[in-house]
C-alpha cells in the first residue's frame, strides 16, 4: 500500500493525503463530477526510456517512493479532492511506444474531466506521453492549440531518434511533430549544463528556437519570463527532470549533477508556473530509488509537488 502513514483523527483539519485520496479504475475516475477542484496522480512504471539511453537503471520505482512521501502531508485546501489512478501505465516486452500511446490517452481523457494530472515516472520519456496527451485534449477545443513546455532539466532531451524513441530524445520528437501539424513549439528548459548536453544539442535548441537558462542562473531569472510563457500558451506543461538539482538535494537520480541547482532557488519560479497557468499539467520524472539515501531525493520532490499543488488551487 503505497499511501498509508500516521493517523491524527477523522476530522477535517488534521486529515493528511493518505487518508483523503481516493485510489480508482480509470473508468470510475471519468465518472466523478468534473466541476470540483481535483488532482489525479498516474504512474508510468518504466525505465525502458533510461536503459535506451545507456542510463542508470531504477527510475521506474520512483512513482512508488514520492506516492510514500507524499502520504503524511497535511491537507489544506478542504474542497480539493486527491484521486489516484489504481493501475500504474507499464512497459511490456520492452514496448515503450504503445506505453506512451496509453499514458497520452489517459492524460487527454483525465484532462476532459477536469483533473490536475501529475504523471509519475518513471524516466524523463513520460514528458513524450504527456504532451501528447496535452495536445490531444487541447485538440478537442481548438485547431491550434499553444501549448507551452517548461522543463526543469539539466538537459535538452533533444537527440535524434533514427534509432527510436528514449529519455534523451522526446523534446526533438514533439518539435518535429509540431512542425508536421503546423503547431508552434514553444520549449523553455531551466538548469541546463554545458557539459551535458553537445554543441550539436546547443545548435539544436538554437535552430528550434529553445529559450534555456544554465543552472547557475537559476537565481537571477527575471520572473517576467515566467509570466511571459504564461501569457503567450493556454496550455502548460510542466516537466521536472529530478537530474536538475545538486546531488546533495538529489542523489537519487539517473544521472546525478555536481553542480546542480539548489532547490529553493527553483521554488520561487515553479510556484509560479503553478499559480498563474491558465492549464496546467504536469510530470515527474528519473527519481532512481536504487541510488538515493534516505529516500532524499522522493522526498524533495513530494515537497515540490506538494507546493506546486498548494500553489495552483488555493
Amino acid at each position: 500500500m503505497y499511501w498509508s502513514g500516521r493517523v491524527d483523527g477523522e476530522e477535517q483539519d488534521v486529515l493528511r493525503i493518505h487518508q483523503a485520496i481516493k485510489i480508482m479504475s480509470f473508468d470510475d475516475l471519468l465518472n466523478e463530477d468534473s466541476k470540483e477542484k481535483k488532482i489525479c496522480f498516474v504512474s508510468f512504471n518504466s525505465d525502458e526510456g533510461v536503459r535506451r539511453n545507456s542510463g542508470r537503471l531504477g527510475a521506474k520505482e520512483g512513482w512508488i517512493h514520492v506516492k510514500k512521501a507524499l502520504s503524511g502531508f497535511p491537507v489544506f485546501i478542504e474542497d480539493l479532492k486527491f484521486y489516484d489512478l489504481k493501475d500504474p501505465i507499464e512497459v511490456i516486452d520492452h514496448d515503450l511506444e504503445s506505453a506512451h500511446e496509453k499514458l497520452s490517452y489517459v492524460v487527454s481523457s483525465l484532462k476532459s474531466k477536469n483533473y490536475l494530472v501529475v504523471v509519475l515516472g518513471g524516466g524523463h520519456d513520460i514528458a513524450f506521453g504527456t504532451y501528447n496527451g496535452i495536445l490531444d485534449f487541447a485538440l478537442t477545443q481548438e485547431e491550434k492549440p499553444k501549448i507551452g513546455i517548461i522543463n526543469f532539466d539539466a538537459h535538452f532531451d533533444m537527440r535524434e531518434y533514427t534509432n527510436g524513441r528514449n529519455s534523451g530524445t522526446m523534446f526533438l520528437q514533439i518539435a518535429d511533430n509540431c512542425k508536421e501539424k503546423d503547431i508552434n513549439f514553444d520549449y523553455t528548459v531551466f538548469g541546463i549544463q554545458k557539459f551535458s548536453n553537445t554543441k550539436r544539442l546547443f545548435d539544436t535548441a538554437d535552430r528550434l528556437g529553445v529559450k534555456y537558462y544554465f543552472a547557475e542562473e537559476i537565481r537571477t531569472i527575471p520572473m517576467d519570463e515566467i509570466y511571459s510563457i504564461l501569457k503567450r500558451n493556454d496550455y502548460i506543461h510542466l516537466t521536472l527532470c529530478t537530474d536538475v538539482f545538486h546531488i546533495t538535494s538529489a542523489p537519487g537520480v539517473s544521472a546525478p549533477q555536481t553542480f546542480g541547482v539548489n532547490p529553493r532557488n527553483a521554488l520561487p519560479l515553479l510556484k509560479t508556473i503553478a499559480k498563474y497557468s491558465k492549464n496546467l499539467t504536469i510530470d515527474v520524472a528519473e527519481i532512481n530509488p536504487t541510488y538515493d539515501y534516505d529516500d532524499r531525493t522522493s522526498r524533495l520532490m513530494a515537497n515540490i509537488i506538494y507546493e506546486l499543488i498548494l500553489c495552483h488551487f488555493e
